[in-house]
């Protein structure tokens, strides 16, 4: 597992993941239209800003987080944030059907937003 191994005052701070996924969020918003353009890249801003929520959320409880994606799922079960865990790996999947795929896009930006929302509210408690 890859924690942060640096000196937690060195480290990006819990605020600072905040802030860094609400500008991702903002940029979504730019993205976002009616006409279903720009999925891929709405989705894996999805992804970045929930690892950030996570980022964030994990910091205030644990004082660290997983520094990538990639094992955060686990990290968040190790601590018992099951429900989190699996909203992760939801978001996972759909990036992986559209970055890797050619999965139908559906209502999956709709999706995938829900889910940010719900990190969202987990990383504020």
């Amino acid at each position: 597992m890859f924690l942060l191994s640096y000196n937690r005052d060195d480290a990006m701070k819990e605020v600072d993941h905040f802030l860094k996924a609400e500008e991702i969020m903002e940029s979504i918003e730019e993205l976002a239209d009616e006409n279903g353009k720009h999925v891929v890249s709405i989705v894996e801003l999805c992804y970045g800003a929930a690892h950030h929520f996570i980022a964030a959320g994990c910091e205030q409880r644990y004082g660290r987080h997983h520094d990538t994606h990639v094992g955060t799922a686990a990290f968040l079960r190790e601590r018992g944030e099951d429900e989190t865990a699996i909203a992760f790996e939801r978001l996972d999947t759909f990036r992986h059907g559209r970055w890797y795929g050619n999965k139908g896009n559906g209502k999956v930006v709709r999706a995938c937003l829900d889910i940010v929302g719900e990190i969202r509210e987990w990383a504020r408690k």
